[in-house]
């Protein structure tokens, strides 16, 4: 019996030796939290701030108003085409200074010393919803906005607010 019981002990023992040790359990580690953003950046600012302001410069501390987060994807919704978003938010445009008008703020621009032909407009409420754009290139004629009937046809170009 002693024969039979050693090579049993013996194989229990080595089968035991060649388990995988357990896994470690995993520790839970803290998240810090994400930054809060500044009150001119965040969904819920009110852009009126930017009235009187031209819509490429920036505003104190914060973006310009064409750089504000939530013009720029109220736009992005409403623009398909990228050309024309890329024309609407840039930089190297003569602007005039952003105007309330009927509750929503207007941001127009147009092209350098060709503005007559050239132009295009922003129109937000101050809570950055219900964003519109107007487009109005004489050469190519184009004159409209997004959405479509968002605004009246532009006959001679876009609104400015003044």
């Amino acid at each position: 019996m002693r024969a039979f019981l050693l090579p049993l002990t013996l194989g229990v023992v080595l089968a035991g030796c060649q388990r995988e040790p357990a896994a470690p359990t995993p520790t839970p580690t803290a998240t810090a939290p994400s930054p809060t953003p500044s009150a001119l950046s965040s969904p819920s600012s009110d852009l009126s701030a930017y009235v009187g302001e031209y819509p490429t410069e920036p505003k104190g501390g914060a973006p310009s108003f064409l750089r504000q987060p939530q013009v720029r994807e109220a736009v992005a919704a409403v623009v398909p085409d990228k050309q024309v978003r890329a024309l609407v938010l840039g930089s190297d445009v003569t602007a005039t200074p952003i105007a309330l008008v009927e509750g929503k703020l207007v941001a127009f621009g147009c092209e350098p010393h060709n503005c007559g032909p050239h132009n295009w407009a922003v129109a937000i409420r101050p809570d950055g919803t219900d964003a519109a754009v107007c487009l109005y290139d004489q050469d190519r004629r184009v004159a409209r906005w997004y959405p479509d009937k968002a605004g009246p046809a532009p006959v001679n170009g876009c609104p400015s607010g003044e």
